[in-house]
């Protein structure tokens, strides 16, 4: 596996844009099988960035279709809708406006109390 995995990097070494998505088929029962990502990286100008999760951007979209669900506004102002990842902890739970004023209140995520170690 780390041969295949050298072998991909070097060949996108050698590509402005490219992505990698690492998988791995499951076998779900006798006749059906289905894909487990395991990690997706891009390279952009030779740069290499690792794809991550962010937390709560699943229900903000699957909300769009009923304006009745919860889940897509900001818990903090609780009107506008949720735009703002958190980072290192990639919470994204708030708007921008909130975001703004959070940020020159405390450097912790108010979810989970992660600080923001960049700084």
């Amino acid at each position: 596996m780390e041969k295949n995995k050298q072998l991909g990097e070097s060949m996108v070494a050698t590509a402005s844009h490219a992505q990698i998505t690492e998988a791995v088929l499951e076998k779900n029962d006798e006749n059906h099988f289905q894909v487990k990502v395991i990690q997706q990286i891009l390279w952009v100008d030779g740069v290499r960035y690792k794809l991550r999760e962010i937390y709560g951007i699943s229900s903000a979209t699957e909300a769009t279709g009923n304006d009745n669900d919860s889940g897509k506004e900001c818990v903090i102002c609780m009107t506008e809708p949720k735009d703002t990842a958190v980072l290192p902890c990639r919470h994204m739970y708030m708007c921008s406006e909130c975001a703004k004023e959070l940020r020159l209140q405390s450097d912790k995520c108010p979810i989970c109390r992660l600080g923001d170690k960049s700084r």
